[in-house]
């Protein structure tokens, strides 16, 4: 395992998190990652809008920071971390289990789904 992938892997989400609005209809995620990128406002999160008649849309990565303003080595970390988080805020919302075969897939089916309807 490379040390980007230990990195991403022993960093705990729920600890960080600042922030959590998340029901069967979407909503928002925020989560402090400044203990690994020295930057201002290094807060990461992930969102998803509902859609309608009962549908959520795929899962958006965000950050309050530009990915460009760091190293080559902690923008691997910043992708990785990122898919993380969504599919975090994914388990959050349909009441999964984290790394469970059955909701890895769920995930990625939902994330085939369009951001929003309009």
């Amino acid at each position: 395992m490379t040390k980007t992938l230990k990195v991403v892997k022993d960093f705990d989400i729920e600890s960080h998190i600042i922030s959590c609005d998340a029901s069967h209809r979407g909503g928002t995620l925020k989560v402090d990652v400044s203990e690994l990128f020295e930057v201002e406002n290094a807060i990461m999160g992930a969102y998803q809008n509902y859609l309608g008649g009962g549908m959520r849309g795929s899962i958006v990565g965000s950050s309050q920071f530009y990915p460009t303003e760091l190293t080559k080595k902690e923008q691997k970390v910043f992708r990785q971390l990122k898919e993380k988080i969504k599919y975090f805020f994914y388990c959050i919302t349909n009441g999964a289990e984290f790394n469970d075969e059955w909701t890895t897939l769920n995930y990625e089916k939902q994330q085939r789904l369009p951001v929003s309807a309009y």
